[in-house]
């Protein structure tokens, strides 16, 4: 390991610990062999409301652990670094998430999620470009709104901004609409799902395509359907599928936002075949692949037995939901109230439209057919 390796790790080990704590006090120590239940674990024990009404468990906790330390003292300035990694143990999560399903399973519920996403997410790109241009925003605001709403948030937005020459300001805006109705989406969608009765099924599918951004849906259907290493949660391993089917269309979605923009802003120096090819292939998420490659491996079982589920395989699952609450962990302490307050005006009445739309009709599309 050279120096600035070593100095790396140094500046980013005590965010991490940070995580960690936050994580564990929410979880508890079961999972790692020890007694304790943690947070997760008293509230089921002592509030019947917050734990079988409101079915508060550790992903919610984290969240508002996170949210409540961001917005009040403040992330310590010694936790920075490591906190701003959150994103990695997401992705490495959704990597070991693979270990939940066949190849089969992958094609049946990959080929149901295809549609629908593509639906929801091209109609909701179109509109939002649609209605941005009949209020009057600047067109690489309105591109970066559609792609946050239409695909997967924050992640996005963060793509489409070069090849829209969005502004600082358009950026900001664009991010703090999507957050601002995710968090809604991210507390209501559980709460809503459990008293309309909705399945694991119908809750993942509803999560996937009707939750704007990317961790959030993650953090919802845990919330909904948490699971355990022997029964997995339901919502959490279909709604993952439609959530990875958004991201998969990323690289598409840009190109295509890029060429609405192109007509709508005449300009000209965008939205060239020359630059097709590069848009594509330069924003392609690599962790995709990782997450195939550990479904083939469970599928030719060369991390044991599914059922009964083998040691190998449980230890996976118990690594991947220590790795999701550490990333949502992280998502928690970056929800900034200053920051969300920034979305204003016709970015946000825009936004919280088709927001509303997308999860209006999903749930009215996922309870009709399935």
């Amino acid at each position: 390991m050279n120096e600035s390796t070593a100095s790396k790790w140094v500046k980013v080990l005590p965010g991490l610990l940070f995580m960690f704590v936050i994580a564990l006090l929410a979880m508890g120590t079961k999972t790692l062999g020890g007694e304790w239940a943690g947070l997760e674990g008293w509230i089921k024990t002592n509030s019947k409301f917050l734990g079988d009404v409101l079915k508060i468990n550790h992903v919610i906790i984290v969240i508002i652990i996170g949210m409540v330390i961001r917005n009040t003292i403040g992330i310590p300035s010694w936790a920075q670094a490591g906190v701003k990694t959150s994103r990695i143990f997401i992705k490495m999560g959704v990597i070991l998430l693979g270990s939940l399903y066949s190849l089969a399973e992958l094609a049946t519920l990959g080929s149901t999620s295809i549609l629908l996403i593509a639906t929801f997410m091209f109609s909701t790109i179109i509109f939002t470009m649609w209605l941005g241009k009949k209020y009057n925003m600047h067109p690489g605001s309105a591109a970066c709104l559609a792609a946050g709403a239409g695909v997967c948030g924050v992640s996005a937005i963060v793509a489409v901004a070069p090849a829209v020459k969005a502004r600082g300001e358009d950026i900001a805006y664009s991010i703090a609409t999507i957050l601002s109705f995710g968090i809604v989406c991210l507390f209501t969608f559980p709460i809503l799902g459990h008293l309309m009765g909705l399945t694991p099924e119908q809750f993942g599918m509803w999560a996937g395509t009707g939750i704007l951004n990317s961790g959030q849906v993650l953090a919802a259907a845990l919330a909904f359907d948490p699971g355990t290493a022997d029964v997995p949660s339901i919502s959490l391993k279909v709604g993952e599928i439609y959530n990875l089917t958004r991201v998969v269309f990323l690289p598409l979605v840009v190109l295509l936002i890029t060429i609405l923009y192109a007509r709508m802003s005449d300009d000209k120096t965008v939205g060239t075949a020359a630059s097709a090819g590069k848009t594509f292939f330069s924003k392609f998420p690599l962790f995709v692949l990782g997450f195939i490659a550990t479904v083939t491996l469970t599928s030719f079982g060369a991390f044991g037995s599914t059922h009964p589920v083998s040691p190998d395989l449980k230890a996976f699952r118990d690594i991947y939901s220590w790795f999701f609450s550490i990333g949502l962990t992280g998502l928690g302490l970056q929800i900034s109230f200053a920051e969300m307050r920034k979305a204003g005006g016709t970015p946000l009445v825009i936004g919280s439209v088709a927001g509303f739309l997308k999860a209006a009709l999903s749930l009215v599309v996922v309870l009709w057919l399935f």
